[in-house]
């Protein structure tokens, strides 16, 4: 008997996870049907292959929507994260299997006792960031466990990258995914949380480039981490309860981060509308004077872009997007990088040790990217593993168990997705 797997959504990350589906569709008597907002990126994206169906949807139309749902075995969520949580209502009530890239929001938590009631399976957190760093570091604590050893520190770091044979700017950085969240990064309610030594460290977003750290990763140089908001809960979603150190960071290219706080300061990356002649008064003020700053705020053409507006007021991320829109975009024939190291700290016995397990994965081209890879395969593997019953969980889960995370590195590995250990 066929069975349909409904994919809403076909945008970046997408590419990766519709190829690997509809490989297997043959011989898993499968139907891809994707769907999207958009009709001509989902033909885009579907090809005309066997297999596939490709069709345009209006998400706010919920007859539409449900009649969708209705006919799948499976539903793939690759909207924007705010929109996981209709599909997620209507998965309940038609009793379909829901899988996320996303983080498991409140509301979605708030649903599990219904979801397990219903004898469903809601995977989230099934990509990259998060999604492969919960895998590799739950099979790396898993394994360090079961050999005897105590576990004092851990540190995660990941970052969408340019690959270095397309590095072409001042900042080391092009857009590899949603330019806004790049921009607006750390901002929010909640503050950033982490804890360091035995202590815990609260940052206020003003500070948050400011502490960025360095790693090195081997034939790749060096990187610098910034925190990411809130740390401290994967101390016990990961079993680490009493751990000296638990830090989650993002990744990116030195002088990214010493830059980025430039722009901080100066209220480029403010989303709310402000005067313009306000703006221009906080940028002269934290003008810097030292070369290297000069040169990356030149390089943005934030300067030249404030001097000719005309509007009384201006949202700065807004303005910032849009100039660094027309300069760190992909460009054809750019391939992107994947970097996700983990930095563990342990006891055996009477010995401490350091361990730092690394991947780095280039992109194909501007289509096969290395984050439509990273993001889109995971969705892939753990969907063939629900339909073939080969996932006995229920519930709104995130990968972290090893029935679950050990066939799906397993598999990754046969697409270059493979991390190497070693002592540090």
């Amino acid at each position: 008997m066929e069975r349909n797997i409904l994919i809403l959504g076909a945008g970046k990350s997408s590419i990766a996870l519709i190829d690997y589906l509809i490989e297997h569709a043959k011989t898993e008597n499968w139907q891809v049907t994707v769907a999207d907002i958009t009709h001509t990126l989902a033909e885009q994206k579907a090809k005309g292959r066997p297999h596939t169906i490709a069709l345009g949807f209006n998400l706010n139309n919920d007859d539409e929507r449900r009649a969708l749902i209705a006919k799948a075995d499976i539903v793939i969520s690759m909207l924007p994260a705010a929109l996981h949580l209709t599909v997620a209502h209507d998965c309940l009530v038609l009793k379909k299997n829901l899988v996320t890239p996303s983080y498991i929001s409140d509301d979605m938590k708030a649903l599990a006792p219904e979801v397990e009631a219903a004898g469903l399976l809601f995977m989230n957190e099934m990509g990259l960031d998060p999604g492969i760093d919960h895998m590799s570091a739950m099979q790396l604590i898993d394994g360090l466990k079961a050999k005897g050893a105590t576990i004092t520190g851990f540190k995660s770091h990941c970052g969408g990258l340019v690959a270095p044979q397309s590095d072409t700017n001042l900042w080391h950085y092009k857009f590899t995914w949603n330019p806004r969240n790049v921009i607006l990064a750390g901002q929010g309610d909640g503050g950033i949380h982490y804890l360091m030594n035995g202590e815990k460290v609260n940052l206020k977003y003003e500070e948050l480039f400011g502490r960025a750290t360095q790693l090195q990763v081997e034939g790749y140089g060096e990187f610098e981490s910034y925190p990411n908001r809130d740390s401290l809960k994967y101390i016990s979603e990961y079993g680490l309860d009493g751990i000296a150190t638990m830090y989650r960071g993002t990744l990116r290219v030195p002088p990214f981060c010493f830059g980025w706080d430039m722009l901080v300061q100066m209220g480029l990356t403010a989303e709310k509308e402000i005067p313009v002649a306000y703006l221009i008064q906080k940028v002269v003020a934290n003008m810097p004077m030292d070369e290297v700053r000069i040169s990356l705020l030149e390089s943005t053409g934030v300067l030249d872009a404030l001097n000719a507006l005309t509007e009384e007021t201006v949202s700065p991320a807004k303005l910032l997007q849009s100039l660094l829109e027309q300069r760190w975009m992909m460009q054809p024939g750019d391939k992107d990088m994947i970097v996700m190291v983990h930095q563990v700290e342990y006891k055996k016995l009477w010995m401490k040790k350091k361990l730092q397990s690394s991947l780095v994965y280039i992109g194909a081209n501007e289509e096969h990217t290395a984050m439509a890879t990273t993001v889109g395969l995971p969705v892939a593997i753990v969907t063939k593993m629900i339909l073939n019953g080969e996932v006995k969980r229920k519930g709104v889960l995130m990968p972290k168990y090893a029935d679950i995370y050990n066939p799906i590195l397993k598999a990754l590995e046969h697409y270059g997705v493979k991390f190497n250990e070693k002592e540090i």
